[in-house]
């Protein structure tokens, strides 16, 4: 994470683009985050962090 941010957000979809979860950050530097995937399908998802409306970087998740 950038320590200079106004606004960020970890945002989670369906391979289909549907948005399941909206996480908004508000620490700087170096941090975690757990996933609960309980209440998740199995099946793959895409996360996305976006800082200041940029996306800075997308990962995929796998829920066997």
């Amino acid at each position: 994470m950038p320590t200079d941010f106004k606004t960020a957000q970890i945002i989670f979809n369906t391979t289909d683009g549907r948005i399941i979860k909206v996480h908004t950050i508000t620490e700087k530097g170096a941090g975690q985050l757990n996933v609960f995937a309980n209440d998740l399908s199995s099946g793959m998802y895409s996360y996305y962090l976006i800082v200041d409306g940029n996306i800075i970087d997308t990962k995929k998740m796998v829920k066997n």
